[in-house]
């Protein structure tokens, strides 16, 4: 891989962790970082040399030896930041969701198309090995019929002031849904609450149906004491249960349990490099790309529209 600059728009808590990674590939150079914060800018000089550290992130986007940047800014600033990237001639990589609505998602994709970039999203899943053997196995008839697609993503973190638990976690969830089955949802139903405040729900549960007749249901929530990642694939000969964090299979077959060996991977590192790459070949479809962000965005508007009319909507 050819030497390339890039940058990063805001470095908090998910942004240091992006540079940290970027900084450790060969041939990359983080030339520029943005944040309102002097504490988090005077880290990333400090901690990983940083030379460039700028307030506004339209100063990173107007260095010109900068071709790609990765938008680690809050979620409302997806969109603008994208957009501004993209008119720029960058390359983007946003962390999800990739926008607030899907009319703004679509907007990205038509502009990174016409401007010839990539244009990927955030969906730190669909580089865990865990997962990908698990998808290489559905598509190889491993499970049979795939009857059920189970997920539990619950931790304990205090609300946040600008999303919901739905926004938050379900673009895992559709995204993952995706990756592993290679459909979306054609209906959803979601039921969801706060409980430590009047509004912005903390606890959500969507069923999804697919065209195939595979159900799917997640249970997502800010209020569980364990952190939980881990997905239950209930198929017709076989199932498995999937420890997305240790990247771990139990396979269950005829009374009998056993585990599949998996490598595991450093999926940040994976991702970004994947996206790296691809700027090699803006044309190819990432495995990550705007439209996978656009349709998760669009699902995420269904679940809400379930919750808020108190019935299932379909997609």
């Amino acid at each position: 891989m050819a030497k390339i600059e890039v940058g990063v728009l805001g470095v908090g808590y998910w942004g240091r962790k992006i540079v940290e990674e970027l900084t450790a590939i060969q041939n990359v150079k983080v030339r520029a970082v943005s944040d309102l914060s002097d504490k988090n800018l005077d880290y990333a000089k400090d901690r990983y040399g940083v030379e460039t550290l700028v307030h506004d992130y339209h100063d990173v986007l107007n260095i010109k030896e900068i071709v790609a940047v990765n938008i680690c800014l809050p979620n409302s600033l997806h969109f603008p930041a994208c957009k501004d990237a993209l008119e720029a001639g960058k390359h983007v990589l946003v962390e999800k969701p990739m926008t607030l609505t899907s009319a703004e998602a679509k907007e990205l994709v038509e502009l990174a198309k016409k401007k010839g970039l990539t244009l990927s999203v955030g969906h730190i899943y669909r580089f865990n090995n865990a997962l990908a053997e698990v998808r290489r196995l559905v598509k190889e008839k491993f499970f049979g019929r795939v009857f059920l697609l189970e997920m539990e993503w619950t931790n304990l973190e205090q609300p946040f002031a600008d999303r919901d638990v739905i926004v938050d976690l379900a673009p895992h969830y559709f995204d993952i849904i995706n990756y592993l089955l290679d459909e979306w949802p054609t209906k959803v139903t979601c039921v969801a609450k706060p409980f430590r405040r009047k509004e912005q729900q903390e606890t959500a549960y969507i069923i999804s149906e697919m065209k195939s007749g595979t159900m799917s249901h997640a249970t997502l929530s800010w209020l569980s004491p364990k952190k939980v990642r881990q997905i239950s694939l209930i198929g017709e000969n076989r199932s498995a249960y999937i420890d997305a964090v240790a990247q771990e299979i139990t396979i269950y077959e005829s009374g009998y349990t056993y585990k599949l060996g998996v490598e595991r991977n450093n999926t940040i590192k994976t991702e970004l490099l994947h996206f790296l790459q691809s700027i090699g070949d803006p044309l190819t479809e990432t495995r990550n790309s705007g439209t996978v962000g656009l349709r998760t965005v669009e699902l995420i508007e269904k679940s809400k529209q379930s919750f808020a009319n108190g019935c299932s909507i379909e997609v």
